[in-house]
């Protein structure tokens, strides 16, 4: 009899998968490939300036299956049509999901 190592991996994937279709807001592409649900959140960065200069703090949420190698530094995942690079740790919780800071190209 073969051991399952991972006996909730089906489950695991249907959640990830019910979550990027119910709670994307925004639609990402890595390395040219098919487009997946992404979660973009976009909050005002607190700073020493705040009121000379305005910038915001970006974020994508997503299951890393949807974007096998990506890392910090990376910048081949597209969002919404435009280019961005990954400027934080790309750092899995149990289910699959990360998040992490993004910066957009151009």
């Amino acid at each position: 009899m073969q051991a399952n190592l991972a006996p909730f991996a089906a489950v695991d994937a249907l959640i990830n998968q019910g979550v990027s279709q119910t709670l994307a807001n925004a639609m990402a592409s890595w390395q040219g490939g098919q487009c997946f649900g992404v979660i973009f959140n976009r909050t005002p960065l607190d700073g020493y300036l705040d009121h000379a200069v305005t910038t915001d703090r970006q974020t994508v949420a997503m299951c890393i299956a949807n974007a096998p190698g990506i890392a910090e530094g990376s910048m081949a995942l597209v969002l919404a049509g435009q280019p961005c690079e990954v400027t934080g740790p790309v750092v899995a919780d149990a289910s699959g999901w990360a998040a992490f800071p993004i910066v957009f190209l151009n």
